[in-house]
């Protein structure tokens, strides 16, 4: 049976008990996702704000359940839109529309799973530590395992071809796709007759770093649209008392003015109005035009780089900082995978939870699944919330301090921070050049882009700003130089216990040089 309206036709599967199996299916599924540690665990990764302003910190999973619930409600419209009074009624289609919801909220409750800590902050370190990785072995091993889970035909488009040579990289949403695998190979009989290929189309496309182009199913394009639907509204309530609007935005005030449901709502509905228009729902959809503009006057905050290098300012990341422990920690697991445990870990809710004492328990099998040391450490740290990822460095220093040169991780440095923010300043000219040469401009120099850089950050800071976003700039600004002074008594702290350690060596030479004297003297 084919509804349709305008351009957009949906197929409506007539076999009833097979479309009920379906159903029973994704049940089992979306609740198997939900009780799984690596869902539970979003709650531990904050989405935008890494430290309390006022209210509650929002999660990963938080933006995560508004996806899913957007998801559902755009698909839910769609049908709406497109059924007739005559087949509206009928079982076949209340039960195909119940199956498309379910595939939608599935896919989008697992689009994020495989989110690292500290948001794209980590997901950067962990992304220059997997091009570090040189093992050819490994790298053929992970190809495998790519092309069993995401297709052949996807891996050939990131040009991993036979015989690849080349460098590795981590993207979220592949990751993503990999543990809503491991969560259908638990128990794959269990999810035989539904569409899991479907859902990992659209997991990875949710994230156009790696999917550029707007895949042909419905599912994945709403999936796609509603990830940037809740961020670009439900993220930013979070700053909202910040932005200054200047004369020529009153439309963009009385817009922002809105609450975020109301703008959810009516995207919504016009998301929903331009599938059924259009057949399908591109990235330049008129429905997030408005929703565009606002984005960029909000993330001229979040992301607008400061005349030293720094960023996060307004949000509380202490970006570099953030990298640098993250990177730590991979490098220490990768040299030391006896540490990765095998056995259940014990988390707490660390953000906020209605059960205080409410534990989510993650257990770490990578061992068991052979994988590779690259996967085991990805695998394992990714289970890292905000707060394991701080507390696991300051233990691992600890026993660096007590144990030695062979134990534990080395302190973050101040030129590590130097060279990071090196790093920032060198993106952003790198984005400005790509500008630049988009427009058919001529570019600058390094120096010229820089400038550049410095005045789009004063004039920003002095016209485009509330007073108590400078003062939280400022106030931010602080707290990182003294989690980075942290960081250098640590080092201070290391030292002299090396230079203990040392005198002790030399202490334990002479006595032995004296046992040796003594022992040729009784001779």
């Amino acid at each position: 049976m084919l509804i349709y309206k305008d351009k957009l036709n949906i197929e409506l599967e007539e076999d009833i008990d097979y479309v009920k199996e379906q159903i029973k299916q994704l049940r089992n599924l979306k609740k198997a996702i939900l009780s799984s540690s690596v869902y539970k665990l979003l709650d531990g990764k904050t989405q935008m704000i890494e430290k309390k302003i006022d209210g509650e910190l929002r999660s990963r999973l938080d933006h995560t359940k508004n996806v899913a619930r957007i998801t559902k409600r755009i698909v839910g419209r769609i049908y709406e839109l497109c059924s007739i009074e005559a087949i509206s009624v009928t079982e076949t289609y209340k039960l195909n529309k119940q199956k498309a919801e379910l595939e939608a909220e599935i896919t989008a409750l697992a689009h994020d799973l495989g989110h690292t800590p500290f948001g794209h902050n980590g997901e950067a370190a962990l992304n220059e530590f997997m091009q570090s990785i040189t093992d050819e072995d490994a790298i053929a091993k992970i190809i495998q395992e790519r092309v069993k889970c995401f297709g052949a035909e996807y891996e050939e488009q990131q040009g991993h071809t036979e015989g690849f040579k080349g460098k590795l990289s981590f993207e979220h949403n592949e990751q993503s796709a990999m543990e809503f695998m491991k969560i259908i190979e638990q128990n794959p009989e269990a999810f035989d007759k539904i569409n899991t290929k479907k859902m990992i189309t659209g997991i990875l496309a949710h994230s156009i770093s790696r999917v550029p182009e707007v895949p042909d199913d419905l599912v994945s394009q709403i999936v796609r649209q509603t990830d940037k639907i809740e961020y670009r509204n439900k993220d930013y309530d979070e700053i909202r008392k910040y932005i200054v609007f200047k004369e020529g935005e009153e439309e963009l005030q009385a817009y922002d003015k809105k609450t975020s449901g109301e703008r959810i709502s009516e995207i919504v509905e016009d998301i929903a109005n331009e599938a059924v228009q259009k057949g399908r729902i591109d990235d330049d959809n008129e429905a997030l035009k408005k929703c565009k503009q606002l984005r960029k006057k909000y993330e001229s905050i979040v992301y607008f780089i400061a005349e030293d290098g720094k960023r996060g300012l307004l949000t509380g990341d202490n970006k570099e900082r953030q990298q640098l422990i993250y990177r730590k920690l991979l490098e220490y697991y990768y040299n030391n995978p006896e540490k990765i445990p095998t056995k259940s870990l014990t988390y707490t809710y660390p953000i906020k939870s209605e059960n205080q004492n409410e534990r989510v328990v993650s257990f770490d099998s990578t061992k068991s699944r052979e994988d590779t040391l690259i996967q085991q450490v990805i695998n394992y740290i990714n289970t890292f919330t905000n707060k394991k990822c701080y507390e696991t460095y300051m233990r691992l220093i600890k026993e660096r301090i007590v144990k030695g040169v062979e134990y534990g991780i080395e302190p973050i440095t101040q030129e590590e921070i130097e060279e990071r923010k090196k790093i920032e300043i060198s993106q952003q000219i790198a984005k400005l050049r790509a500008k630049d040469i988009y427009k058919g401009r001529e570019t600058h120099t390094d120096q010229e882009y820089l400038a550049i850089l410095h005045s789009k950050y004063k004039r920003f800071v002095e016209n485009d700003l509330t007073d108590e976003a400078r003062a939280a700039i400022e106030r931010n600004r602080a707290e990182h130089e003294r989690e980075n002074a942290g960081d250098t008594i640590l080092l201070s702290s290391v030292q002299a216990a090396d230079e203990k350690r040392l005198d002790l060596e030399k202490v334990k030479e002479r006595y032995r040089q004296y046992q040796e004297q003594s022992e040729q003297e009784e001779k």
